[in-house]
Order: structure tokens, then C-alpha cells, then sequence
């Protein structure tokens, strides 16, 4: 029985581990007033990545481009060589942070012999109890992709779109860039122009 809750323990464990490592939590903020039937067409910035590092590369930045700009194709908008209606950059943010976690300590059940007068001897079970929680830090690396949209004639910033999630791997994959940039564009509540 010991061995069969370690198993289930141990199982559980790891479902909880994979199953964290893949939420994202994704955020959009809009300018008040702004009409986006009037933008069909964006361009990136000229702006260069700043720092050539694991999270920022070439690899990287070309993923994040091809990724948003296929999403807002399937919105209907195009890509525009010579002024666009709509400016886009992104910025990647990773730091550390900790999680506190807790787990559940239980006792170990007995069997306890009490002696219950005339000779006889009874035999008391006592199943396991919770005792209460052990907790602990967890350090970890939570990544942040922060997508910008900027009204080209009048340069002010009009939708800003984010994801947030730890990080698993110390590369990142086109995969999980994907994923990021799809989870941004779910709540992209703009008009089609299909």
C-alpha cells in the first residue's frame, strides 16, 4: 500500500510539473476611442534588438515576426511596405522569481493494542492523518513577450498586447513562440477586413 501511494504521489507530481511549465497567461490593454477599422495594413519598426543573448537572437526575432504577422493575417490585415497604417514592436523581459509550494505531510498509520479489562486485548486501527503542510521555494524563470501597436501618423501607442509564463527550458522554441503570440491574439477584438 506504501508503495502504491508513492507511485500515485510521484505520478501526480509530475503531471502538476508538466502542466505548469505550459501555462501562459496572456493580457491586451486598448486605448480609449481608438477605431481599428480604420488600420488594414502594419510594418515593423526599424527598431534593433538591443542585446544578442539566449532570449534575444535573430532566431527569435524573425519566430515573433513571422508569428504576429500571421495572425493578423488571418484578420484580414496586410503587411505594408511604405507606410502603414499601424507601427509594431515587441520587447522579451525574462527574470528570476520564486513560487512557494506546498505539500501535504500525513502520518503513518498504526495499529494500537489496548487491553479492555476480563482479558480481552482489542486492536485499534488509526489510518493516516493530515498533519499539516510543508512549504518550500521554488526558484524559476518567468518570461514575458510584450507585443506594441503604434498608430503610425500620430505615433502614440494604441493596443499593447502581453503573455506571461515560466519558462522550462533554457532555449526557446519557435513552438512556444507561437503559443505566446497566438494566446496575445485570442483577445485581438479587432474588426476582420477578410
Amino acid at each position: 500500500m506504501k508503495h502504491t501511494f508513492r507511485i500515485s504521489l510521484a505520478l501526480a507530481t509530475l503531471a502538476a510539473l508538466t502542466f505548469a511549465g505550459c501555462s501562459v497567461t496572456s493580457h491586451t490593454e486598448t486605448a480609449k476611442g481608438v477605431d481599428f477599422s480604420q488600420y488594414k495594413t502594419f510594418a515593423w519598426s526599424g527598431t534593433p534588438i538591443e542585446k544578442k543573448d539566449k532570449w534575444n537572437n535573430d532566431i527569435i526575432d524573425n519566430n515573433i515576426k513571422n508569428a504576429v504577422a500571421a495572425e493578423l493575417n488571418k484578420k484580414g490585415w496586410k503587411e505594408a511596405d511604405g507606410n502603414p497604417d499601424v507601427l509594431l514592436d515587441y520587447t522579451i523581459a525574462v527574470q528570476r522569481s520564486v513560487k512557494r509550494e506546498s505539500d501535504p505531510v500525513y502520518s503513518y498509520p498504526f495499529t494500537q493494542y489496548m487491553y479492555g479489562g476480563h482479558g480481552r486485548i482489542y486492536r485499534i486501527w488509526s489510518p493516516s492523518m493530515l498533519m499539516g503542510y510543508r512549504s518550500y521555494n521554488i526558484p524559476f524563470r518567468e518570461g514575458q513577450l510584450t507585443i506594441n501597436m503604434i498608430d503610425a501618423r500620430n505615433n502614440k501607442l494604441i493596443w499593447q498586447g502581453w503573455a506571461k509564463g515560466e519558462i522550462s527550458s533554457p532555449h526557446v522554441r519557435s513552438k512556444d513562440v507561437n503559443e505566446e503570440v497566438k494566446s496575445i491574439f485570442k483577445k485581438f477584438k479587432f474588426p476582420d477586413h477578410s
